[in-house]
């Protein structure tokens, strides 16, 4: 588990220095992304202008209690997590972009992890 939670935080260290080469478009290649994984949990925020095309400025992404908040403001990532239930957002911490991916990742494998066991518990109850 050591060896993994290494190889994490050196894999999300290495994104975050190409991330911040480039924020802009980095943050619109991540959003699409995870809109395209997660199309009901992911928003997109853009800042639209009367007479340009509107810009990708952040994104957020609802995963149980939580909304995880990746923006760009004036051209720095900010990221947040707010705690969220039934609608309501009852806290927001900013955090670190770093601490940012490593929540939202360990959130996602707990999410995965449950479906896919939801997902045997319900073919193992079709089968029987």
């Amino acid at each position: 588990m050591s060896e993994e939670r290494n190889i994490d935080f050196d894999m999300q260290a290495a994104w975050l220095r190409r991330f911040n080469s480039d924020a802009e478009s980095n943050l619109k290649a991540l959003a699409l992304r995870l809109k395209e994984a997660l199309p009901q949990q992911v928003s997109i925020h853009e800042s639209k202008s009367f007479f340009s095309k509107p810009r990708l400025t952040g994104v957020s992404v609802d995963i149980g209690e939580h909304r995880y908040t990746l923006e760009i403001a004036r051209g720095e990532l900010k990221a947040c997590i707010a705690m969220v239930v039934r609608g309501i957002t009852l806290n927001t911490k900013s955090v670190a972009p770093a601490d940012w991916f490593t929540r939202l990742t360990a959130e996602t494998r707990t999410a995965s992890a449950q479906a896919q066991s939801l997902s045997q518990s319900l073919s193992a109850f079709m089968a029987s």
